[in-house]
């Protein structure tokens, strides 16, 4: 992840920036194609917001996370279970832990051994948790997030040169 966030933070995303205000979005008549390349770049955007997200969880997790035998205080059943933790000298862990990460079939009372973030930047997992590597999809996504960009900008101050001058 180091070597992704440096190529997407001191590269990448300057380099749109400097670039972006070459390129400006003019406006497109209703009745003529041309905004639907602008929608690979939203999903593109949308698509890093939340690998970076899930990146930065892991991240806290790799990094400061500790291993502890954890209660179960309290479960919340609904759409995703969820289990409110407490280590064993009765300080509450910050978060829940959620359904997907090893609160699946667990009672109250119930002890489990979980990593946990002590500053509660993320969620608790189970003790087996192993990171995940982000940095590939998160490099695809910025590139496919510039490329779209510029291309969808450039078409765009196109056909509106081409609409002023009829």
């Amino acid at each position: 992840m180091r070597g992704t966030g440096f190529v997407l933070g001191v590269i990448l995303l300057p380099l749109a920036s400097v670039l972006t205000p070459f390129f400006r979005l003019q406006r497109v008549p209703r009745n003529k194609r041309g905004t639907w390349q602008l929608i690979p770049m939203v999903i593109a955007a949308a698509g890093l917001g939340v690998l970076s997200l899930f990146a930065g969880q892991d991240s806290a997790l790799q990094d400061r996370g500790r291993v502890t035998e954890a209660k179960v205080v309290a479960v919340t059943k609904g759409k995703t279970d969820r289990c409110t933790l407490q280590q064993p000298n009765g300080q509450e862990i910050p978060l829940d832990l959620k359904e997907g990460d090893g609160c699946a079939g667990v009672e109250r009372g119930d002890t489990l051994n979980v990593r946990y973030d002590p500053e509660g930047a993320a969620n608790p997992v189970s003790a087996s948790w192993k990171p995940t590597s982000y940095g590939a999809a998160i490099a695809a996504l910025a590139a496919v997030f510039v490329a779209f960009g510029t291309w969808g900008g450039t078409r765009m101050a196109r056909r509106d040169r081409e609409y002023v001058a009829a």
